[in-house]
């Protein structure tokens, strides 16, 4: 089955690295046919070139790769613009400019760069990418235009033909900001005023015209905003400062450079940089995606409920933010394959995007797990009735292959910014009421209240105080005697864990998930069979035959490394015979992903002669395939089945099916829960093989379980 599941995921991992391949080199493709591009590692060392790279620098690719980038560098700048390069990619942002490089044979060309960081999964920097375009033409304009040694009316004549000629827009305003001079292609870059495009009119007016006109495409459309912008794009002309881009109307984008000459003139040239603009967009949605779902993924999140927050804050009203996961999504991975669950996780993604509204945020963030972020919501009712939409459309069944799931989900929900205003806060918050969904209504929405961060304080204090007492070895032991259902006779116990804290009786449905959650599971699952042998020992020095004693280990306990060893060591130490131990265990540990590990302890364990039992059978995703992987000895049907056998034709059948099944495996059943002389009949004519429950006796210690043995002793000496 191992084999199988690896070869699933490794065909499913095959088709989508080949489908994501494809997608790359149709981006590869169309930079090399657009763009000049170099990938450095941290150290500027060249790790790879494109083809447009080699022609324009006139070195092959074998003769810079490897070399450091300044192999090209021609002296042109000071150090100091090289400094604030490297200031800015290192601390992982974009970095914009012009460069002037060098080619082998000597000769300078320029290039408009644009250096960004390239990280790994992790998102830790591990080099740069830089895109260029030549600008080597433009810039020979810009000096062209620029030069004072050449006669005033024939460098007008000369200015004229060469802007003419250029494909990119340039135009100039004289000290009073009133247009000069101006091309054709400036024109058509500014085609929604081209009307307005005349000698003499100032900067402003035709920028205000731009603006009125949907010229470009602005952060915020409303009175206020294009205000905003105009001010701030006045600021900037008469202030230039490096390069700025504009996003127009119809998807161009347009790079514009202006300076100011000591005349008083400003010079600006605007450049069609689209396709550049694009590959970026393309880059960071590949960084900001999902591949699987195509979701956004959680790089973003953040940022994302920042904006949230803020927004809630200014127009004084509510938004959430939403966690969730899917419930048993492991077992569905690990019973079907991670394919079937990757198509479960695609469908769950498109069906969230249909129940929420357009402007609801969808994150994958890992996993089974999703965040929901909601800007705005009028209420809690409102959003109570949102989520049971989102879980109501999740849970619809889903067809994978032959098999028909049925998925279900948990929510979480923390309102901002009422209930928290950071996103870690909304997330930790949100984690929260996610908890106590799952702990009080597993497949339903929970809204986060202060009373569940106290639960959650309380269930922490819990967890110390366990980890006390384990350690002090504080905990107890109580045997639940189990008999056969033919004759009534004892055959053995369950050995059950018992704790008091402060004179109250904790249940183990209580602090067991605790201990699990804390780490404690190993410590608490040795002392426990520590102390159960220790129990049967002296029962069986009052002349009474303990039979089986069964004791519950957990997945982690086999995991460890060594823990055959240490069940033998423990055998020899109070002299239990290795066949009077049984270990149970659940259907969720085979379903662990530490499988093959525990598959191998569990075989070492059979070999030194312990029984293996699968507690709560048929109440998880078991399967036969599971039973023949891992030899067990015994099948205990489950007391949810066993409460209702009487009423319900479910439980019933249930029942019969895993006696019949056990039989025919070779393996004894043991019914827990029987309470009632009905619910022994019916397992009695089924044949199930033996029984507990309080119909028989309640869990023992102390002087109640010896006052059983001698009890059970004086029964067994009158039969003989």
């Amino acid at each position: 089955m191992a084999i199988t599941h690896c070869c699933s995921f490794v065909e499913t991992a095959g088709r989508q690295a080949s489908a994501l391949q494809s997608e790359l080199d149709a981006y590869r493709t169309a930079l090399d046919q657009h763009a000049i591009v170099a990938i450095t590692d941290r150290r500027g060392k060249i790790t790879h070139v494109n083809e447009p790279f080699c022609r324009i620098s006139q070195y092959d690719r074998h003769e810079l790769v490897g070399q450091k980038h300044s192999i090209v560098n021609s002296g042109h700048h000071p150090r100091s613009f090289f400094t604030g390069m490297w200031r800015d990619i290192s601390a992982g942002r974009v970095w914009r400019g012009e460069i002037c490089n060098r080619a082998k044979d000597g000769t300078l060309y320029w290039v408009d760069t644009s250096i960004v960081p390239y990280l790994d999964d992790t998102g830790r920097n591990i080099g740069y990418v830089s895109i260029r375009y030549d600008i080597t033409e433009r810039k020979t304009a810009e000096a062209t235009l620029l030069a004072e040694n050449v006669r005033r009316r024939k460098a007008e004549t000369l200015l004229l033909d060469v802007i003419e000629t250029l494909p990119d827009g340039v135009a100039a305003f004289d000290a009073d900001d009133k247009l000069i001079l101006f091309n054709k292609a400036y024109v058509d870059i500014h085609d929604k005023v081209s009307d307005e495009i005349q000698a003499g009119i100032p900067f402003g007016d035709l920028l205000r015209h731009a603006v009125e006109r949907g010229q470009f495409v602005l952060p915020d459309d409303s009175d206020k905003g294009q205000a905003e912008w105009l001010e701030a794009r006045l600021r900037a002309y008469h202030q230039p400062n490096g390069p700025l881009v504009q996003h127009l109307y119809d998807d161009r984008w347009i790079q514009v450079h202006e300076r100011r000459s000591n005349s008083g003139n400003t010079v600006g040239v605007r450049t069609d940089i689209t396709g550049l603009k694009r590959a970026e967009i393309t880059i960071k949605q590949q960084a900001e995606r999902d591949p699987l779902t195509g979701l956004y993924n959680r790089s973003v999140l953040n940022a994302y409920l920042h904006r949230a927050c803020t927004r809630a804050q200014k127009g004084n009203y509510t938004g959430a933010l939403v966690v969730g996961d899917l419930d048993d999504f492991k077992s569905i991975n690990d019973t079907l394959g991670h394919e079937a669950g990757d198509t479960l996780l695609r469908e769950v993604a498109s069906r969230l995007c249909v129940a929420l509204r357009a402007n609801d945020i969808v994150l994958r963030l890992g996993g089974d797990e999703f965040a929901i972020i909601l800007p705005r919501i009028t209420s809690e009712g409102a959003l109570i009735r949102l989520l049971g939409r989102v879980i109501k459309s999740v849970t619809q069944p889903v067809a994978i292959g032959s098999r028909q799931i049925q998925p279900r989900c948990s929510l979480g929900a923390c309102l901002f910014p009422n209930q928290a205003a950071t996103p870690s806060d909304l997330m930790k918050n949100a984690d929260i009421a996610l908890y106590a969904a799952k702990s009080s209504n597993r497949g339903g929405c929970r809204i986060f209240d202060t009373t569940m961060r106290a639960a959650i304080d309380k269930r922490d204090r819990l967890a110390a105080s366990l980890r006390t007492d384990v350690a002090a070895e504080r905990l107890s032991v109580a045997f639940q005697p189990q008999v056969c259902l033919r004759d009534g006779s004892h055959v053995g116990f369950e050995a059950l864990a018992r704790w008091r804290l402060n004179g109250r009786a904790v249940p183990p449905a209580e602090f067991i998930p605790v201990a699990e959650d804390a780490g404690l599971a190993v410590q608490l699952g040795t002392y426990m069979l520590g102390k159960s042998l220790a129990t049967a020992r002296e029962l069986n020095g009052l002349s009474f035959s303990c039979g089986t004693v069964a004791v519950n280990v957990a997945a982690a306990q086999l995991k460890m490394d060594g823990f055959a060893s240490l069940v033998a060591t423990m055998l020899a130490r109070y002299g239990m015979p290795p066949g009077n131990l049984e270990l149970e265990i659940t259907e969720n540990t085979l379903l662990d992903r530490g499988s093959d590990k525990i598959a191998r302890t569990l075989s070492e364990l059979k070999e030194l002669g312990v029984k293996i039992a699968l507690d709560d059978f048929g109440t998880g995703y078991a399967s036969l395939v599971h039973l023949k992987r891992f030899s067990v000895d015994r099948l205990k049907i489950d007391r949810s089945f066993v409460g209702d056998i009487e009423s319900s034709q479910d439980s019933s059948m249930i029942s019969k099916a895993i006696i019949s099944l056990a039989h025919s495996l070779g393996l004894s059943v043991v019914a827990e829960g029987i309470e009632t002389s009905e619910q022994l009949a019916f397992l009695r004519t089924q044949r199930c093989d033996f029984g507990q429950g309080y119909l028989f006796s309640r869990p023992l210690d102390g002087e109640a379980l010896i006052a059983y043995a001698d009890a059970r002793s004086s029964i067994a000496r009158r039969r003989a």
